[in-house]
């Protein structure tokens, strides 16, 4: 009994291993030629374009920020020279932002300068009339606010200050990019090209471990297979797995 299930057990291996033969030998890849001719000679469901454009997608994701990383200039930079790069453009970010946040500071400092932006002071939006007593307050403010940061009037000085925090925004972000970023380009590109091998190699091994195990049923699978004039090779791959089956069957039926 034990010698019947061993030999049962190594013939089962056996099986697995030539059905997986097969399974590489029909999908070899995940070329849509190579997918689409696999779904013809099999009519897996899982093999249908669809399936393979779901895959797709995660490898486009690396494969556009690839391609974004090839095309900054530091990409073309060693290691060592992109973050050397890196740190005097931060510097260098740095310096414009203490010189834009001067003008922006100064502004935001003053208690009626948030209000004088909502009412749309020195802008055709400004509608207050002048026996309000809040355009005096207004106006009074607006002629601090010129004083202290030497704007000749407060149209000018607004054009400043909206440029300075558009500005700001911009090197807040490039600042932020410069400071967390731990790789150079070139070592993301790298790092992005292994994740992207290592995810198509993952998505072809299942696809192939699912293919497989159809063709380890049998069925009608086996049998539109038989059908698609496979090469002599193939056939002979597929006459090893039938005659296994064969032998597992009929280990079975000793039990």
């Amino acid at each position: 009994m034990s010698s019947l299930r061993e030999q049962t057990a190594r013939t089962e291996d056996f099986l697995r291993q030539e059905t997986l033969k097969l399974a590489r030998t029909l999908l070899p890849s995940l070329e849509s030629e190579v997918v689409s001719a696999a779904q013809r000679r099999t009519g897996l469901s899982f093999l249908a374009p669809a399936t393979l454009s779901a895959l797709s997608l995660e490898c486009e994701e690396l494969e556009a920020r690839r391609r974004e990383l090839e095309s900054m200039p530091e990409f073309q930079l060693s290691p060592a020279e992109a973050r050397r790069t890196a740190q005097e453009e931060l510097v260098r970010v740095k310096e414009f932002q203490a010189a834009l946040s001067s003008v922006v500071q100064q502004c935001l400092a003053h208690p009626r300068f948030q209000t004088l932006l909502q009412v749309g002071y020195g802008t055709s939006r400004y509608s207050t009339p002048f026996w309000r007593y809040s355009f005096y307050l207004d106006r009074r403010a607006a002629h601090e606010l010129c004083a202290s940061t030497g704007k000749k009037d407060f149209k000018a000085l607004l054009e400043e200050y909206e440029s300075a925090a558009d500005s700001l925004q911009v090197l807040q972000a490039r600042s932020q990019r410069l400071s967390s970023s731990s790789a150079s380009p070139r070592e993301e590109w790298e790092q992005r090209g292994r994740q992207l091998e290592k995810l198509k190699a993952s998505q072809l091994n299942t696809l192939q471990t699912r293919l497989q195990l159809a063709l380890l049923k049998g069925g009608e699978v086996w049998e539109t297979l038989k059908s698609s004039q496979p090469s002599l090779e193939f056939t002979r791959m597929m006459g090893s797995v039938e005659r296994l089956r064969d032998q597992l069957e009929a280990l079975r039926g000793r039990r």
